[in-house]
């Protein structure tokens, strides 16, 4: 190696070659994060989440530096600032080893801008105790640390390490992903005090909230979080939301509700939007019980995005001219993109193909409240609507398991693109491709056909393409053709 170019030369150049920036990003992923497509161990294909992505590349970029610092003694001191930029753990027994290191070392967490504590299985080697007064002290040693990201539910540990974070990174965190009980609310209401410069903020709600929740003088709090751009929550949120109407967040702008599975007790929604509502251009309601769409878009003027469960009934389509829901009292001038949540009857794959046979009216119901309202995703209602997202990978991962739709839902599948087809509207799936295009084997690949933008991938001119090339290689080898098989959606990766 080269001594005589100066540190900072070959510290720019360590940097090119980790390639880890995005690590940085102070956005976490959202349901518009794009999914991909892998092949397990069985051989078979599976989605991979975005969050699981993030997880990987902070996995290949220590990889990275640890061969790169391991090549001679100038690289291994330089790379000291790189090695501990981040901190990904996924066993609890690093924990505890990167804790000694940096008790006898105090100047490696100066470095550190990213924590990131992924689930682990029980039975690491450390008892919980151990492994909350390890991340504590971590915490301790990091005071330019911007992201902090436990996917673990922080039962008796989140005043402890809530405390830290308080401490000694108040002025530097930007992003906090964190799991905390319901029963912790009140903690965590403090702990937000003491967070101002907080610009992303997603919280897991875990366990069944109390019938009555005591706050205390939490529930007097006037927070001010003058910088949050993006709040997204999950599980039963609904004593945080009430709480959340009467904070000020100047800067918000993005908004997202995932209420899992949970169909009563739902929160003053239109209370909460009636107040920070006016400024968000992402709105993503992940949620069973059905909400007033129109009045919820009418709160929200400056939307460019916007997703929501078409299970629901939304009144007033028994009575529109063009058959459609109403989902808004008048067009939207700024959504963009629209994303849709469940679907999972749509089609007739999975689960829903075995509920259909046990109760048929209830999901032909579900099924006529799905037409009618993708009917209502058209230029009329959104002028400036440019594409159409199915966000659900459980519906996804089901299609391709069944080579396609059912016979019974192709011709929804088929009014759909039309329909797409006709409004120059993008059709899309979780993973960003166009809806149908799905993974490959390489001797699939070769035999890819083309067709149009905005042409459903199944084609029967597709098919029949498709076996006449087979034929004539197989004729050309004077070998008697195998029996040809399906092959569903979309060969062609429409951009």
């Amino acid at each position: 190696m080269v001594v005589n170019l100066p540190d900072e030369l070959w510290l720019d150049i360590f940097d090119l070659a980790v390639d880890d920036a995005d690590l940085l990003d102070h956005a976490l992923p959202t349901a518009f994060s794009e999914a991909s497509w892998f092949k397990t161990l069985y051989g078979d294909w599976s989605l991979r989440s975005a969050q699981e992505s993030v997880n990987n590349a902070q996995r290949r970029s220590y990889a990275t530096k640890k061969a790169i610092m391991s090549t001679c003694r100038t690289w291994r001191r330089l790379g000291y600032e790189f090695f501990y930029r981040f901190l990904f753990f996924s066993n609890p027994r690093n924990i505890q080893r990167v804790c000694a290191l940096m008790d006898r070392d105090k100047d490696l967490g100066w470095w550190t801008k990213r924590l990131h504590v992924t689930r682990y299985f029980a039975g690491g080697g450390a008892t919980m105790e151990t492994t909350q007064n390890s991340l504590v002290s971590i915490i301790r040693h990091c005071p330019n640390l911007e992201i902090f990201v436990v996917n673990w539910p922080l039962s008796n540990t989140l005043q402890a390490i809530g405390d830290a974070l308080c401490t000694f990174c108040s002025r530097s965190l930007r992003v906090l992903h964190i799991n905390i009980p319901t029963s912790s609310l009140a903690k965590f209401i403090f702990m937000l005090q003491c967070l101002p410069e907080l610009v992303t903020a997603h919280i897991e709600f875990d366990g069944t909230p109390p019938e009555q929740i005591h706050l205390g003088a939490a529930g007097d709090l006037a927070i001010t979080l003058p910088s949050l751009r993006h709040l997204s929550l999950r599980g039963p949120f609904q004593d945080f939301l009430e709480e959340a109407i009467g904070w000020s967040m100047p800067s918000l702008r993005s908004l997202g509700l995932d209420f899992v599975n949970h169909r009563d007790d739902f929160p003053d929604l239109m209370e909460f939007l009636r107040v920070h509502g006016a400024e968000l251009t992402f709105l993503d309601l992940n949620i069973i019980p059905t909400l007033d769409v129109p009045a919820i878009l009418d709160l929200c003027p400056l939307l460019t995005t916007f997703t929501f469960n078409p299970d629901w009934r939304i009144p007033g389509w028994e009575h529109h001219p063009f058959l459609e829901s109403s989902i808004v009292r008048r067009p939207h001038a700024n959504i963009t993109t629209i994303g849709l949540h469940h679907l999972l009857y749509a089609f007739g794959v999975g689960y829903a193909a075995t509920y259909d046979r046990v109760d048929p009216f209830a999901t032909q119901m579900i099924r006529r409240r799905n037409d009618v309202n993708f009917a209502a995703l058209n230029k009329r209602n959104f002028p400036r609507l440019e594409r159409i997202r199915i966000l659900n990978t459980t519906l996804l991962s089901d299609l391709e398991a069944n080579n396609g739709p059912s016979q019974q839902c192709y011709e929804r599948w088929e009014r759909w693109w039309r329909q797409c087809r006709k409004e120059g509207v993008r059709l899309e799936d979780c993973t960003g491709e166009t809806l149908g295009t799905l993974p490959m084997d390489p001797e699939d690949e070769e035999t890819e056909s083309v067709v149009e933008e905005g042409e459903p991938p199944l084609s029967s001119l597709r098919e029949l393409l498709m076996e006449c090339k087979r034929m004539n290689a197989q004729r050309e080898m004077d070998v008697t053709p195998p029996a040809l098989r399906m092959i569903y959606a979309g060969t062609s990766r429409l951009s």
